[in-house]
């Protein structure tokens, strides 16, 4: 019985074998990770590391994936809480602080919205950028769900459905503190611009922010 995606930690050295077969394999698990079976998002983000070099170890972690979801069909994307007195728009975001020994240290960011208690969205991806810190990193990962938090806001606000105010749940209190304070967002004036979109919204008014305990978390398993 396969219990788990994936076996921590998978030796996935990249020397250049299995290019035909492992990368269908990956593309396969990619489509069913973005349409209905959003708790292998780690597993595959981590395999779809190695689809232009994959090895024999990347191979078998793929097939055991598989085993897992044929183990697993029961798991189904439910739409629908029951509960119109929830939020329109809560983001929970996550993130594995210089994860990646790949990739320069990039950080894994992990992000679940929910409309009106419905996971509609989900993603699991590297920053592509190296943040010093896990607060900066946070802050990026917060950034990205800024924006995909704006764009469900605009679709629902289209269908007049109210004038909710997205909410972001995180678990870093220390990303909190920078956009609630001006003096500590000072030191964060290196990060790219385009990063600096998530407080700007927050000092507007346009979305919010609080802390989620970790095992509240929804997209703590992404990262």
């Amino acid at each position: 019985m396969t219990h788990t995606p994936l076996k921590p930690p998978p030796n996935l050295e990249t020397n250049g074998e299995l290019k035909a077969r492992c990368p269908i394999l990956i593309g396969k698990l990619l489509w069913i990770l973005n349409t209905v079976r959003l708790d292998i998002s780690f597993a595959v983000n981590s395999l779809a590391h190695h689809m232009s070099k994959p090895t024999e170890e990347a191979m078998q972690a793929a097939l055991q994936l598989v085993k897992y979801l044929n183990q697993t069909q029961d798991e189904v994307l439910r739409l629908g809480s029951g509960n119109e007195d929830k939020l329109a728009i809560v983001t929970y975001t996550d993130l594995n602080w210089a994860s990646d020994l790949n990739t320069d240290r990039w950080s894994t960011s992990g992000s679940i919205i929910k409309v009106f208690g419905s996971m509609v969205t989900w993603n699991s991806h590297d920053q592509k950028c190296v943040s010093d810190s896990a607060v900066e990193a946070e802050y990026v990962a917060g950034s990205a769900a800024t924006c995909e938090a704006l764009f469900h806001w605009h679709l629902l606000h289209g269908l007049s459905f109210g004038d909710h105010v997205p909410l972001i749940l995180t678990d870093n209190t220390g990303c909190i503190q920078v956009t609630k304070d001006q003096a500590l967002h000072s030191r964060l004036k290196h990060i790219d611009t385009k990063y600096h979109l998530f407080c700007n919204h927050i000092m507007e008014g346009d979305i919010t922010m609080r802390y989620v305990k970790t095992e509240h978390n929804d997209a703590d398993y992404l990262t």
